[in-house]
Parts: C-alpha cells; sequence; structure tokens
C-alpha cells in the first residue's frame, strides 16, 4: 500500500455555510476519498474546520488543493503533514463530528478549537485519535 502521509488542517467557513452544504461536502468528500483511498474525520465547530487526511502524499495533497479552491471555506493552515507509521481512521472515508451540538459534549474539540494553530503535533494526533470511537457519521 505504500508510505501513509497525515496531513491535519484548520480552516474558517464561510459565513452563510449551511449544514445542507457541510452534508454536501461529506457526500462528495467521501465519494472522492473511498476512490483515491484517503481516509480521515473533519470536525466541524463555531464556524470552523480542522480535518485530519490521510493516505498516499500525492493524492493527499490533490485532495487539499480541491479543498483550498472550495469557497465555502478559506484561511486554510496546516497544522500537520508528514508520514505516518499507521492510519488513524483506516476504515472512514471521511467521519464528521458536530463540535457545536451541545448534546454531544467532547473534551477533545475543546482543546483542538482553542488554540489549533499553537499545538504542537504530537498533541493534536492524540486528541484525534480519540474520536475513533465517539464520532458519528452524519447523513
Amino acid at each position: 500500500m505504500g508510505e501513509i502521509f497525515q496531513l491535519v488542517y484548520f480552516s474558517e467557513a464561510a459565513d452563510d455555510l449551511s449544514y445542507t452544504d457541510i452534508k454536501e461536502i461529506l457526500e462528495v468528500s467521501r465519494t472522492h476519498n473511498a476512490k483515491a483511498e484517503i481516509t480521515g474525520l473533519l470536525i466541524y465547530k463555531d464556524g470552523h474546520f480542522l480535518q485530519l487526511l490521510e493516505g498516499q502524499e500525492e493524492k493527499v495533497r490533490t485532495t487539499l488543493e480541491r479543498i483550498r479552491h472550495d469557497d465555502r471555506n478559506y484561511k486554510v493552515k496546516i497544522l500537520i503533514e508528514g508520514p505516518a507509521k499507521q492510519r488513524l481512521f483506516p476504515t472512514w472515508s471521511m467521519a464528521f463530528h458536530d463540535g457545536d451540538i451541545a448534546s454531544n459534549p467532547n473534551p477533545a474539540v475543546e482543546k483542538l478549537f482553542t488554540a489549533p494553530k499553537t499545538m504542537k503535533p504530537a498533541d493534536i494526533l492524540p486528541l484525534l485519535q480519540s474520536f475513533r470511537d465517539h464520532t458519528d457519521e452524519f447523513h
């Protein structure tokens, strides 16, 4: 399968982004990601996205470029990029966690969205990994 490449970015959502838009983003990304053998996690909270993409480096970077050109988000800031020993989400073409649902509190979301641009990669990846057992697929 080759070396796994992980990329985590943080971005701001467009002001007029709706849950219909998020659902569409997830449907399209799951289709693209399944074909490109990319897995990962998308978290949305307070008008911001944090996303982990993992797979073959060239395919992950192509996916990131598509995201950068999508007008539903902007100010894409890469937090982590590099090789990984294994995927954190090997079976999820794109898991989703809604950080705005009050009935679904997660301390990892609060930490990730408090200061994502200043956190160290060694702190971010374990927080993302904690979602494996708690993430809702958004349908």
